[in-house]
């Protein structure tokens, strides 16, 4: 969150952040793309909020949410019947091997046996997560409060049922896979829990939506709500220009994509000799390879005049290649060790942070995109 805070500052600084149409979100940035889209204001006390709130950091507020609320109960029970099934399921397994064994004797098919029923989860550690958000910053507002807010707020999550987008914005929110919600009343920080609860960390939140399909019909199907950067860790789904509302969400189409990455750069791990060393390090490499293949698409969409133009500041930039980085330039080592978290930070952390954020931007777009900053003035230095 502390590197978007530069981004939009430096933004702000060159007069470009007022003229975005949409701001696709995804994880962390989902939670300060909500809190501008909500807040009113000017960018200064737009900034002291989500300064504030990397101040008062996330987990002790949730820790105290848990202790003090019945949404902290509801996850213990739930937690607890989740274990007394998975007990119950594990004495039965003799007991199911034998029932397979004679269904397929008999020659019953699959699909003529009775199916698994699967406990909803919920309540659980990203849930209340959501009730610390909706209690700090988003105060019980619904998507549809936002719909007349500039730009257009869109969240992505990843559901994990179909492997595809699922979209929270005011007017609609959904996946191609099911349709469009119906009715869209939706909690912002649900929409931001959803796109920000990291599967590492965090369960994927369960839910179940009425979804209109685009034949008029209309169902009620179970989603599995995890981090929006398993599927897409840009945020570009919803921006690609040939891409049809009817499997996206409804939003102008862009000319120009400012794409701001916390990425810590090229990795270098340690062998992996264990199990789930293996398995952690199969996971980044596909993330890697999909996000190399997002930023791929955006070079070809520019250089094919689909685009008029693309801004990538990025947190683990190459310092040497900046031509235009200030003399106190944040380098990239003094930050790449900052872990990404819900913790409390400190004001030193917030300021280095955000600092490259505004540096990095502003050098890129000097740089690149000299276009964009020269008809409003040429942005103040950077310190």
């Amino acid at each position: 969150m502390a590197f978007h805070l530069g981004c939009l500052r430096a933004l702000n600084k060159c007069g470009l952040l007022t003229d975005l149409d949409v701001l696709s979100c995804v994880s962390g940035g989902s939670v300060i793309g909500a809190i501008y889209v909500t807040h009113d204001g000017s960018f200064e006390s737009f900034e002291n909020e989500v300064r504030r709130t990397l101040r008062r950091g996330f987990v002790k507020p949730s820790i105290r949410i848990a202790l003090t609320s019945r949404e902290g109960l509801k996850a213990v029970l739930c937690r607890l019947e989740l274990a007394v099934r998975s007990l119950l399921r594990l004495s039965m397994a003799p007991l199911s091997w034998i029932s397979f064994r004679l269904f397929t004797l008999i020659g019953l098919a699959k699909e003529q046996r009775m199916p698994r029923s699967v406990p909803r989860r919920t309540a659980s550690r990203t849930t209340i997560l959501e009730e610390t958000f909706d209690r700090f910053l988003f105060h019980g507002q619904e998507l549809k409060d936002i719909s007349d807010r500039k730009p257009k707020f869109v969240a992505v999550a990843t559901e994990l049922r179909t492997g595809t987008a699922f979209y929270f914005s005011p007017e609609q929110s959904g996946c191609w896979r099911y349709g469009k919600v119906n009715p869209d009343r939706i909690r912002i920080a649900r929409a931001v829990v959803a796109s920000a609860a990291y599967p590492l960390l965090l369960p994927a939140l369960d839910d179940a939506y009425i979804f209109n399909s685009r034949d008029g019909s209309s169902r009620t199907e179970r989603v599995t709500l995890t981090d929006g950067g398993i599927y897409d860790n840009l945020g570009l789904a919803p921006l690609w220009p040939d891409r049809h509302p009817a499997i996206s969400v409804s939003i102008p189409k862009p000319d120009i994509i400012i794409a701001c990455r916390a990425g810590y750069g090229l990795r270098l791990g340690a062998p992996t000799v264990t199990f789930w060393g293996r398995i952690i390090s199969s996971f980044y490499t596909t993330f890697d390879r999909a996000q190399n293949a997002a930023l791929n698409r955006l070079y070809d969409l520019r250089d094919a005049g689909r685009l008029s133009a693309i801004v990538l500041p990025y947190l683990g930039q190459a310092d040497e290649r900046l031509e235009n980085a200030p003399s106190d330039l944040v380098k990239r080592e003094e930050v790449d060790a900052y872990p990404t978290n819900f913790n409390a930070m400190s004001d030193v952390w917030i300021d280095r942070l955000s600092k490259r954020g505004e540096q990095v931007t502003l050098a890129v777009l000097r740089q690149h995109n000299p276009e964009l900053v020269e008809n409003r003035g040429q942005p103040r230095n950077s310190s």
